[in-house]
């Protein structure tokens, strides 16, 4: 068997290296925002879908009305229809490129200095992808290849536009709930924020218990300043994670730095998931050599996922907000 050669063995490195890191990559891409940590705590994370050509999204949507109060010899109806559909959605790839150049392969030789070469390289990888994670779960799924976000699973107006396949213009039992800000958060953001959580209940009360509120710095401590200091109750865990959060009507509220500004989202976790293929999140491909380039190779960390919403009636937003 020949000897590998030095850039064999720097490759080596660096897969068996990622290799060892991938499990806490993938914890860490799940808890960079409050968002995604609280859709995995409450088991929001799916990774079901493994070689899929695209998301299924099954949808409750009907009732049945073959509801009759009947007497001696009354009919009834025997049809009841249409209670289901099915919804679609495609998956979204992101990549993130680790160069490597030949020169630097040979300038890191010693065993200290190829490992922090290695580590350099992998943490500054998955610090980008961290990031972009943030960035485009608050997003509107319009960016080129990007996932569906907030902004459009979660709109300021919900009559418009189309998700999963579904015109919302067209079917109202697709649209989540939203509501304008009365005034001043100072005077009206605790009765705002009341009512509309209010009437998310109807649509059950124990389908809103892993209930979530996710807003934007500003408006957090907005939301903060109206409360007495008996009152300031968070939840230990999200603390202990290093998420700043407090309590509304017992559900935690917190706040994330890539939200949009002046809103506050209610969001149902039962409803609400990221779904990723396991077979490809977070892989690393093959090292490949760059053409006309000398001894410089490059590699990529790729990562399948999209974000569904199935119920949008049972998600709230609280929308133009003053302080």
């Amino acid at each position: 068997m020949p000897i590998p050669s030095w850039t064999q063995e720097i490759d080596t490195m660096f897969t068996s290296t990622w290799a060892l890191r991938k499990t806490e990559a993938i914890e860490q891409s799940y808890m960079k925002t409050p968002f995604i940590y609280w859709l995995k705590s409450q088991g929001k994370i799916d990774n079901g879908m493994s070689g899929y050509t695209r998301i299924e999204i099954p949808l409750e949507y009907g009732n049945n009305e073959t509801v009759r109060w009947i007497s001696k010899g009354s009919t009834v109806p025997l049809t009841e229809g249409e209670l289901l559909t099915m919804a679609y959605e495609s998956w979204k790839y992101v990549s993130v490129t680790i160069m490597r150049f030949g020169v630097e392969d040979h300038q890191n030789k010693g065993k200290a200095a190829i490992i922090n070469y290695v580590e350099r390289k992998i943490a500054a990888a998955e610090r980008s992808l961290w990031e972009e994670f943030e960035r485009v779960v608050f997003a509107d799924g319009t960016g080129t290849n990007e996932p569906n976000g907030l902004l459009n699973l979660i709109p300021a107006d919900p009559t418009v536009g189309t998700v999963h396949g579904i015109n919302r213009a067209t079917y109202d039992w697709f649209r989540n709930q939203t509501k304008t800000a009365t005034g001043a958060f100072s005077v009206y953001g605790i009765s705002d924020m009341r009512n509309i959580m209010n009437t998310m209940t109807k649509y059950s009360k124990n389908e809103i218990a892993g209930l979530f509120l996710l807003t934007d710095q500003t408006t957090f401590e907005a939301y903060e300043d109206e409360l007495l200091d008996y009152l300031r109750i968070s939840d230990k865990t999200m603390t202990d994670l290093g998420f700043e959060n407090l309590k509304f009507k017992g559900r935690p509220i917190m706040w994330a730095p890539s939200a949009p500004s002046a809103k506050i989202y209610f969001i149902n976790p039962q409803y609400m998931k990221l779904m990723i293929d396991d077979s490809l999140f977070m892989s690393m491909t093959e090292w490949k050599a760059i053409p006309d380039q000398v001894n410089d190779r490059t590699a990529q960390i790729v990562s399948t996922m999209n974000m569904v919403c199935s119920r949008p009636i049972a998600e709230g937003i609280l929308t133009g907000i003053t302080y």
